[in-house]
């Protein structure tokens, strides 16, 4: 009987490898369309950028606004990054504006400079509004509507913030990226 406890597991093995095998050979071999990104279940979704701002590109990816957004106090911030979208760009510039849409009418915030620690002598990667500046119609990041608008080194550059809630498509130009218009 003690032979069989060994055997049974050997013969159970057996039996796999001999029946389990029959394949004749059939392999396939992966290739680049069965390379896959995991995706969430939720297609509505925004870029944040590292302050848990929206993404806004500036010019041609040379910068980016990551529009923050706090609704107790009613404080716009953005903040300047790089083409990353993840390093501080400090600029010299003492304001940016966000020209907000909806409501009766349109309104421009100023930002005044905010400069970081780490941004340099006169220079601002930061810039917030004052308390208060934004209207009680907004009542979080999702109803900013508008466009920042950035002057550096006497360019303006600017970047829509819009939140398409039917149609999920964020990306009104018809670029590749994604990232855009939020």
């Amino acid at each position: 009987m003690d032979c069989w406890k060994f055997s049974l597991p050997a013969l159970a093995l057996g039996v796999t490898l001999i029946c389990g095998c029959g394949g004749g050979g059939e392999y396939r071999e992966f290739g680049d369309e069965d390379d896959v990104t995991n995706t969430t279940a939720d297609d509505h979704h925004h870029d944040l950028g590292p302050n848990g701002g929206h993404l806004v590109e500036l010019g041609e990816e040379e910068y980016h606004a990551e529009v923050a957004f706090d609704a107790t106090d009613r404080v716009l911030t953005v903040y300047l990054l790089g083409p990353d979208a993840k390093t501080a760009a400090p600029i010299a510039a003492e304001a940016v504006t966000f020209a907000l849409e909806g409501g009766d009418e349109a309104q421009t915030i100023t930002l005044a400079a905010s400069p970081l620690e780490t941004d340099g002598e006169n220079l601002a990667s930061r810039f917030a509004s004052e308390a208060g500046a934004v209207p009680e119609t907004v009542k979080d990041a999702e109803d900013l509507h508008g466009s920042v608008t950035v002057v550096i080194d006497g360019t303006s550059l600017t970047g829509e913030v819009s939140h398409d809630h039917h149609g999920h498509d964020h990306d009104e130009h018809g670029d590749e990226h994604d990232h855009h218009d939020h």
